[in-house]
């Protein structure tokens, strides 16, 4: 994988080898992908999207650490409600219908989950733990839902904290949904944004480093190997990504 580094290293060579050829009077090309009039415009749409894949990953990283902090919480906060409930003279039948989705709420791990980090690249993978068995988010949230659900049911529950009552349970409930799909909805757009940006830079057929490449041959084919232009642009590195 090439880094947020290459790949404006690579927008930076190829900025250098627009204005090279463009400076020349004699560079005059008959494939009209790398002419000096086309050669600015690719440059600028590379530009544009490299721009992009960091707008996108702003965003994305916001709701991932959002999302992790309204998520962290939640076991205890199911634990506090089974201890109101047990409180308010709830069945010891109904006590243990609670524990099924607390004990997928407290989820045992066979390693710690790891935290998001704040210094990831936009070239980070996109939520790595979203399929993490019954500790992914949407599992959690469901079994959140089923246990409100089951809480809502019991008579006796009925407590004076404003937090704890059902109504706030599924107002929490409903900001835990909201977060992971914004979290699901940015990851798309940082995805569709680094696909772009891949098609744009290296994988068309007419992407910039195809292009540059093409630019390179033609002025070491039209003007020679010793030519002052060609000197001037063949150091110019344009690396594939891996």
């Amino acid at each position: 994988m090439k880094s947020e580094s290459g790949h404006m290293k690579v927008l930076g060579n190829f900025g250098k080898l627009v204005e090279s050829v463009s400076a020349d009077a004699n560079y005059n090309p008959s494939n009209q992908k790398i002419t000096k009039a086309a050669l600015p415009t690719q440059d600028t749409a590379a530009t544009a999207a490299v721009e992009d894949v960091a707008n996108k990953n702003a965003p994305y990283k916001t709701a991932i650490q959002e999302r992790a902090e309204a998520f962290e919480v939640l076991p205890a906060r199911a634990r506090q409600v089974r201890n109101v409930a047990k409180a308010s003279g709830a069945s010891e039948a109904a006590l243990a219908n609670l524990e099924t989705p607390l004990r997928k709420l407290a989820g045992v791990r066979a390693s710690a989950k790891p935290k998001p980090d704040p210094n990831a690249g936009p070239d980070a993978p996109v939520d790595p733990q979203h399929s993490a068995s019954q500790m992914s988010f949407d599992n959690r949230l469901g079994s959140f839902r089923s246990f409100v659900a089951l809480v809502k049911e019991l008579p006796s529950y009925n407590p004076n904290e404003a937090d704890l009552k059902v109504t706030a349970l599924e107002a929490y409930a409903d900001d835990l949904d909201a977060k992971n799909n914004v979290v699901i909805t940015t990851g798309v757009a940082l995805t569709q944004a680094r696909t772009l940006r891949d098609q744009l830079l290296y994988t068309n057929a007419d992407s910039v480093v195809n292009n540059a490449l093409l630019v390179k041959a033609y002025v070491k084919g039209a003007f020679g190997a010793s030519s002052p232009l060609y000197k001037q642009i063949k150091g110019l590195e344009f690396g594939r990504k891996n």
